[in-house]
């Protein structure tokens, strides 16, 4: 008597590799997905992350400064802050003056470092500018001043991102400005608010 032999048929083989063409398709399918989704969400954490780094940038512009801002409301949306004096200088500067502003045709928000210059440039100024954001939407900084507390309120937002925003307090508070007298009239009634120019020889 002839052993029979335990074996697939054909039809079971043509059923399994469809079975398996089926899975296959699915796996990949949602491979595909995943692939989408990390790809999305990696350009969000990039953005994310220069939009903090930008943050963080001000945060220390601000921190480092010896109280000596000027917040201009340029409309609505965008402000410019002027930090006189600041020593968290990207370039070096013992002491840099730093204007955060909104470049209106591209909406884009730079931050430019110098040492002591006026916009618009004059020919023998120089200046370093560094674009921090596209498609700004709102940058809008806010003060609350008294005499023994300073607030600043800063708000930034993209396009299609959400708000972001940080609040410093007992931020140091501006010097006040000195006049220079000559020092034939020291000693006048002058106080300490005066700083004394010694004579040119």
């Amino acid at each position: 008597m002839l052993d029979k032999k335990n074996a697939f048929t054909l039809i079971e083989v043509l059923i399994s590799i469809t079975l398996l063409s089926l899975v296959l398709m699915a796996l990949y399918r949602s491979a595909d997905i995943l692939r989408a989704s990390n790809k999305n969400l990696f350009s969000y954490l990039e953005n994310t992350t220069d939009n903090l780094k930008g943050a963080k940038t001000l945060y220390m512009d601000l921190i480092k400064s010896d109280g000596n801002i000027s917040i201009v409301n340029k409309n609505r949306k965008f402000d410019r802050v002027i930090i006189y004096n600041s020593k968290n200088s990207l370039y070096g500067l013992y002491s840099a003056k730093i204007e955060w502003l909104v470049y209106k045709d591209k909406n884009q928000l730079l931050r430019v470092e110098g040492n002591s210059y006026e916009l618009p440039l004059k020919s023998e100024q120089s200046i370093a500018i560094d674009k921090i954001s596209n498609n700004i939407e709102l940058f809008k900084v806010y003060r609350s001043k008294n005499k023994k507390k300073d607030k600043i309120l800063v708000v930034m937002k993209n396009i299609g991102d959400n708000t972001q925003g940080f609040l410093i307090q007992n931020l140091s508070t501006e010097r006040p400005k000195r006049k220079l007298i000559n020092p034939t009239k020291a000693g006048k009634g002058h106080n300490d608010k005066y700083i004394f120019v010694p004579a040119m020889i």
